[in-house]
């Protein structure tokens, strides 16, 4: 038995699937940190408002800071870029993954971090979206997973931390004297 496909709709290459694939890839990294997403904030929003002295608090003592977990979504951001570009990295050591906040802790410094984590993910977006058909289903280096894998998986790692930035926020404000806002908790 034959399968007849009508003629005003053409069968898609491969190719052009794996492009559609890999432009929502792209996006989905890009609107972790810029947003906007379904589910609550990106990691740009969940950060607006707060100050370098609010980043280094730790509200919830089991908890990192909001500072580590920024710089924890850029290492992990940067290591993926890496992998993608055909680095065999091995699995990052606890101070790799979870990098120190950087001393002093100026708002320069923490500025820089925000900085440097939406640029990670920002060359991320565009190093998906070239990769395209060309190495999209390839695995990566000492890896048991292929770069779909690691880029979708890199978006949901953002978005799992963006929560935890939120809570703790809501920690920071609700142990203010006078509850002063972090710009109006939304979320």
């Amino acid at each position: 038995m034959s399968i007849e496909i009508p003629e005003d709709k053409p069968v898609r290459h491969p190719e052009y699937v794996y492009m559609d694939y890999a432009r929502h890839l792209s996006g989905r990294l890009r609107r972790t940190i810029t947003g906007p997403m379904w589910h609550g904030p990106s990691l740009r929003e969940a950060l607006e408002g707060i100050t370098a002295a609010d980043a280094v608090e730790r509200p919830i003592r089991s908890m990192k800071t909001i500072w580590e977990i920024v710089r924890h979504v850029t290492a992990r951001a940067e290591r993926a870029r890496s992998r993608m570009d055909g680095l065999a990295l091995e699995e990052p050591t606890p101070a790799q993954d979870w990098p120190g906040t950087p001393i002093p802790c100026t708002a320069a410094a923490w500025a820089y971090s925000q900085a440097q984590m939406a640029d990670a993910y920002r060359s991320m977006a565009v190093r998906v979206f070239e990769v395209m058909s060309s190495g999209f289903l390839k695995v990566v280096e000492k890896q048991a997973y292929n770069v779909a894998t690691m880029a979708d998986g890199l978006s949901e790692h953002g978005a799992y931390h963006a929560g935890q930035i939120v809570l703790l926020r809501k920690e920071i404000q609700l142990r203010r004297p006078n509850r002063a806002s972090l710009t109006d908790l939304r979320w």
